[in-house]
């Protein structure tokens, strides 16, 4: 008889990253890209279909930018007319060369999975002078080209996740 004590890893790391709100899911997703390791709770904290369409690319979330960055979420809101839809807004501050900081606004499409909030993608502003970045981690092709450097970051109108693409405007 099979021991029902026994947990796997994935099953283990899904119900430690039941976090019940938007601003919740996306807090606890920096803090786990921003940390590292193998034992990071950050992809399970992306929506499952976002999950598989990483596992299909071969991909996986990993830390990006110095350990001396630091993020603030500073307010969610609902998308209109997409029930268990959020946006989620955010600062990820980067030490620069000249001592001192750049702030980029993230702001984070979240969907609520069952009773729980998961990351489905993000806009990110990188400069003024140019188009906000979408990241729909849902889309892998696109995920793919992004990640190789082969076609330029898509601009908003061009689509994204539900809530990316509603026209409000990791990295590490």
């Amino acid at each position: 008889m099979a021991n029902r004590s026994a947990i796997s890893s994935s099953e283990k790391k899904e119900s430690q990253a039941l976090v019940n709100s938007p601003t919740d899911v996306v807090s606890q997703f920096l803090d786990e890209v921003r940390r590292g390791g193998e034992d990071s709770l950050a992809q399970s904290l992306l929506t499952r279909k976002a999950q598989s369409e990483l596992q299909r690319i071969g991909q996986t979330v990993q830390p990006i930018g110095s350990p001396d960055a630091s993020f603030q979420v500073t307010r969610a809101e609902s998308v209109p007319n997409e029930p268990g839809s959020a946006l989620v807004h955010s600062l990820w501050i980067e030490p620069n060369s000249t001592g001192g900081k750049t702030t980029n606004q993230v702001v984070w499409a979240v969907e609520q999975e069952d009773r729980y909030w998961r990351i489905s993608g993000l806009v990110i502003a990188v400069e003024e002078s140019q188009s906000p970045v979408v990241l729909d981690f849902e889309n892998g092709d696109m995920m793919a080209q992004l990640l190789a450097g082969s076609q330029p970051a898509k601009k908003t109108e061009a689509g994204g996740t539900k809530a990316a693409a509603s026209g409000t405007s990791v990295n590490r």
